[in-house]
């Protein structure tokens, strides 16, 4: 036994599981350290991961698995989401440490094909979370697992003569291909087909098969099964009604973040809305103390999860946690009017780190904590009842330059500059992509360069302004409100190209309300001379952050832009024009701030940003391009595990 437990040279940095003289010690085949012990009820063994072996498969006992070294990793370029994975960062070669991140739901884009198999996808680039996610598992030195929900899934027909027996996720009813971001509670299929209900049944067989293809994904997941107690049966898991997890933080939470207030109802539903709410949260605590071990870093991401970290607390005093919310946080008058807010400012504070995307929405979050919970609370730190100091940071997200550049600079996006620059011709051409809903502010874009149009008459037929949606209207918000939005804004766009338009046939408005391609979008904010962003309020704009990083190139990149000189070179770089009241513009101060409401004033940011001198827009283009760079996705992952170690 003594040769069995000494340790073999050179493996001290590994953990026990990795290491030789740990797992070549003989133990007894099939048993388990909790062989003999009572078994757990069919709820308690869906949240931690244990299914019954099924007719015909080897004895199964967990899904849980353990994690193969790192050196044997299937890794992906951050870059590009494949390839090689890049040296990791300070060289280190091993892992120090684990990190676990809650997030909603799971990174990957999940898709059943007609085999009647799981397969995973990269959701794309548009994600500073996923970023974060790519730079925790393939540079930096951690050991990384994400715990994350599964996501909305939904029966699938793909002809009116199938019966539908396949289990597809999605988000709603499909028809194609529909993509959001990570924390919308949104998946991806590939398939075509029409929703037939919002009940289906999962075997555990399926389960186990989405479960091994999550946790040996190069960003490895372990996924989450929210069910009712009673759904879950000797064969497997029944789901339904799978919208209402997400209920209260959507229809309650994000409403009030950004400054809307839903009209009560009787209180009952309330009550439902936050009973599920509160049994999500504990799902995920269930899942990450199963997977904790002591030493262990917990990154928990958004509203989604706001109580996650006091349970957590709760149930591992010294466990050490973050909380990081990626949306706006109100001032605490509107807080006051949250249902449940007590309960929602102290599952925030049982984190060890409490991050923001600007310094006013740490301040807002202190005032409450004094205001609602009576607590001593400044920007910077929050003192419990409990005697802890709640550290607060002000923590900008980043993206990853290095990935956008790649991603932009390539043969078949510099193909896409030379179709649009014929289409659009020397125009200057502003280029905005937002949210269709009210919360994106294009009506207010739309109002401002009309106005800009009114009042700079040289500009018409020289100036264009193209605007396409970032993602597809979010379902929390309220129909008929969004309808007469949308209605709005199509007035409004058919009134300027009216108004302004020409004989020719040109239209000083092009307005995109379906996804681009990547190639189109990386093109536009290539060619376009100013990007505008009137959001009426956001955590971060990730566009405006790509395209100041898109116009970042070499002097010999020519889009085919004119500077109006006579050189025929050294383009000079666009300028960011962007909303206030998004969380992006508090660290970009060199960037050209507007308040949308202010309709003359953006009119006039326009023409400023479009008559610009070349070296004023290569002065200021320096400054901004300097903190996006500098800010970038790595320094914001570094930082926040800094704060808390």
């Amino acid at each position: 036994m003594a040769d069995h437990k000494a340790e073999t040279p050179g493996e001290s940095h590994l953990p026990p599981q990795e290491r030789k003289s740990v797992t070549n010690v003989p133990v007894t085949p099939d048993i388990r350290k909790d062989t003999y012990n009572d078994q757990p009820s069919k709820a308690e063994r869906l949240r931690q991961g244990y299914f019954p072996p099924q007719p015909g498969t080897a004895k199964q006992h967990t899904i849980r698995q353990t994690a193969a070294p790192s050196s044997q990793k299937q890794k992906r370029n951050l870059k590009t989401g494949h390839g090689a994975s890049p040296p990791l960062r300070n060289g280190a070669d091993q892992t120090h440490r684990r990190v676990i991140s809650a997030t909603f739901t799971v990174p990957q884009l999940l898709q059943y094909d007609r085999d009647g198999q799981w397969k995973l996808e990269d959701r794309g680039h548009r994600s500073t979370l996923l970023n974060s996610f790519a730079y925790l598992s393939y540079e930096c030195p951690v050991d990384h697992t994400v715990v994350a929900w599964t996501g909305k899934i939904v029966q699938v027909s793909r002809d009116a003569s199938q019966s539908p027996k396949t289990a597809s996720p999605t988000d709603a009813q499909l028809s194609g291909t529909a993509t959001t971001g990570v924390g919308f509670g949104a998946v991806q299929v590939k398939i075509d087909g029409e929703t037939t209900s919002d009940e289906l049944f999962i075997s555990y067989r399926e389960a186990e098969q989405l479960r091994q293809l999550l946790y040996n994904d190069p960003v490895r997941t372990l996924p989450i099964w929210l069910t009712d107690d009673t759904d879950v049966t000797a064969d497997g898991i029944k789901l339904e009604r799978q919208s209402r997890w997400r209920a209260f933080a959507e229809h309650d939470m994000f409403a009030l973040f950004h400054y809307k207030q839903r009209t009560p109802t009787a209180g009952r539903q309330e009550d439902e809305r936050w009973n599920d709410y509160r049994r999500m949260n504990e799902a995920f605590a269930d899942k990450i103390c199963d997977e904790y071990q002591p030493g262990d870093i917990v990154m928990v991401h958004d509203y989604h999860l706001a109580l996650l970290p006091a349970i957590l607390r709760q149930r591992k005093p010294d466990m050490r946690v973050s909380f990081y919310l990626a949306s706006p946080f109100p001032t605490s008058e509107l807080v006051r009017c949250l249902h449940r807010r007590k309960e929602v400012l102290e599952g925030m504070l049982g984190g060890d780190v409490i991050a923001f995307q600007a310094r006013h929405y740490a301040q807002h979050f202190a005032n409450s904590c004094a205001r609602i919970l009576g607590l001593d609370a400044t920007c910077e730190r929050v003192a419990t009842p409990q005697g802890r100091a709640v550290t607060i940071a002000i923590l900008p997200q980043g993206i990853d330059v290095a990935s956008v550049t790649a991603l932009a600079f390539t043969p078949a996006v510099d193909a896409k500059c030379v179709e649009l620059r014929a289409l659009y011709g020397n125009r200057k051409l502003i280029f905005g992509c937002d949210p269709p809903d009210s919360l994106g502010g294009v009506d207010k874009k739309l109002q401002a360069f009309a106005r800009f149009l009114e009042t700079h008459p040289e500009w018409k037929d020289k100036a264009v302004l193209v605007q396409t949606s970032s993602r597809p209207a979010a379902e929390r918000a309220n129909e008929d409100d969004e309808a007469k939005y949308t209605n709005k804004v199509n007035s409004l766009v058919a009134s300027i190209n009216q108004v302004h338009g020409s004989l020719g046939g040109f239209a000083p408005v092009s307005m995109h309300s379906q996804n681009l391609s990547c190639e189109e979008y990386f093109a536009l904010l290539r060619l376009a001379d100013a990007a505008l962003i009137t959001s009426a309020r956001e955590g971060m704009s990730i566009t405006g952050l790509e395209y100041v990083a898109c116009q970042q190139r070499d002097d010999k990149v020519n889009d085919g832009k004119d500077d109006g000189g006579d050189d025929g070179g050294d383009v000079p770089p666009g300028q960011l024009i962007i909303s206030e009241f998004s969380g992006t513009a508090s660290s970009l101060a060199e960037a050209l701030h507007i308040n949308p409401w202010d309709v003359a004033g953006v009119a006039e940011r326009i023409n400023e940003a479009l008559t610009m001198s070349p070296e004023r827009r290569r002065e200021l283009h320096r400054a901004v391009y300097g903190r996006v760079r500098e800010r970038d996705v790595r320094y914001w992952v570094d930082d926040l595990l800094r704060l808390l170690e």
